[in-house]
């Protein structure tokens, strides 16, 4: 175990003092002087894979692929297996991950910790879904197989990665024809409504991914619709290409706000509004994870570091109360450089605390957020939670206890199930007031 040393987690904007181990079982114990959290790649940008004062369980380096049905496409592997390794080790047998975030560097487990969703809610699901068994080392009783039958599985799935150390999963990967995505891009908006986004994304029923990009900072609401299939493709684009870019220094203060957030977007939406083929044929690899292609692209929101917002609103609320949240969010001077609105559906987790719904969820990437965009986002939370809505704890460092209670009422069946020997900043915090939901 290593001296005392900084981090930052991966939306930056503050720092927490950690130790440090790797997942090897011995270093799991339960008389340790402090609490432990497993952690992944990292790529939380919050809290909730930080530990202040704690210890860092590193699990990246227990990273093996065990076992492949290539029948059937069930995949055994190691929780420090990231999904980067598993698509490019099977895409090019025809086989690739049912669910995946905006970023290919996450582990496994962290998948499973944070229930991740994709472009294709409605017609998948999260990650959990995918999952037929894991083997779970906890504290008090060692390791021990879960299933999805056991009471263990539903806590563990969106659990934040309270309930153990997980140490191997089985996976069902899905056949996919070749390593491209077919893409149609649509424009919408103008009226200050999201019904232009609603339209298409309805219409698309037959397509397995869609996504929007919103331009929040305008009052007409305008976006970019994008639907996806997978099809066939050269072979060169079974492993991706190398980063093509590196930010290489933090972006200075100066440069972020909401005025050169509104000259982002407006020049990204002239962009996507003069293209001449609206639809083409990409490398999976473009369309799922664009950001990728950037190394250390959060060095772009400064030293101070970033929040990403992501709240989802039921289905019945979200044609009036969408456009209301981000009314206030613009009239409130909060700057957001990147939003991203999809469609969950009805397609319920076996997680107990997992974040999607049937609804619309909207996700913002807002520059270190001062006392007043603070106000605004819990007056913002509170405008969720008005209408059946909740935050996503896997990208949050804001929100407080009462409001997480609030949201995710079924906490204090995690805290039950919660490892003794396993703690997190992020859990600390928004459980700290416990009579605040009461």
């Amino acid at each position: 175990m290593n001296p005392l040393s900084l981090d930052q987690p991966w939306g930056r904007g503050y720092s927490a003092l950690h130790t440090h181990a790797f997942a090897d079982g011995s270093s799991f114990a339960t008389n340790a002087t402090t609490s432990f959290l497993p952690r992944g790649l990292g790529r939380s940008y919050g809290d909730v894979c930080v530990n202040d004062g704690g210890t860092l369980l590193h699990t990246f380096r227990r990273d093996r692929l065990l076992s492949f049905d290539d029948v059937h496409g069930v995949l055994t592997c190691e929780a420090g297996a990231s999904l980067a390794d598993i698509a490019e080790a099977m895409l090019p047998y025809g086989w690739f991950l049912p669910v995946v975030p905006g970023t290919r560097y996450v582990t496994v487990g962290g998948a499973i910790a944070n229930d991740v969703h994709g472009k294709n809610h409605h017609h998948w699901g999260t990650f959990g879904k995918c999952v037929f068994e894991m083997k779970l080392r906890r504290s008090d009783v060692g390791l021990i197989d879960v299933e999805p039958s056991d009471a263990l599985f539903r806590t563990t799935i969106a659990g934040l990665g309270l309930t153990g150390l997980i140490e191997e999963v089985t996976l069902q990967l899905d056949c996919v024809p070749g390593p491209g995505i077919e893409q149609d891009t649509k424009l919408f908006g103008g009226d200050g409504t999201i019904d232009g986004y609603l339209a298409l994304d309805e219409a698309s029923n037959d397509w397995e991914y869609t996504v929007g990009w919103i331009d929040t900072l305008d009052p007409n609401l305008r976006g970019v619709f994008f639907r996806g299939r997978h099809c066939d493709g050269p072979n060169e684009w079974l492993a991706p290409q190398p980063a093509r870019l590196t930010m290489p220094m933090d972006a200075p203060r100066w440069l972020l706000g909401a005025w050169s957030a509104k000259t982002f977007n407006a020049l990204y939406y002239r962009a996507q509004a003069m293209r001449t083929a609206t639809r083409e044929t990409i490398p999976l690899w473009q369309f799922f994870f664009p950001l990728d292609a950037v190394n250390a692209w959060n060095r772009a929101y400064g030293k101070r570091g970033f929040v990403q917002y992501q709240f989802v609103v039921p289905t019945a609320a979200a044609r009036e109360t969408v456009p209301k949240i981000l009314t206030h969010l613009r009239e409130a001077q909060v700057a957001s450089y990147l939003a991203v609105i999809k469609t969950f559906g009805d397609n319920p987790s076996p997680g107990l605390m997992s974040f999607p719904m049937a609804g619309t969820t909207v996700a913002l990437d807002i520059p270190a957020p001062d006392e007043k965009d603070r106000r605004a986002l819990d007056r913002a939370d509170a405008m969720v939670a008005d209408v059946g809505g909740r935050v996503y704890p896997a990208k949050d460092a804001r929100m407080s206890a009462a409001m997480f209670q609030r949201f995710f009422p079924q906490w204090r069946e995690l805290e039950a199930a919660r490892d003794p020997a396993i703690s997190s900043s992020f859990w600390r915090r928004v459980t700290a007031s416990q009579d605040s939901a009461q």
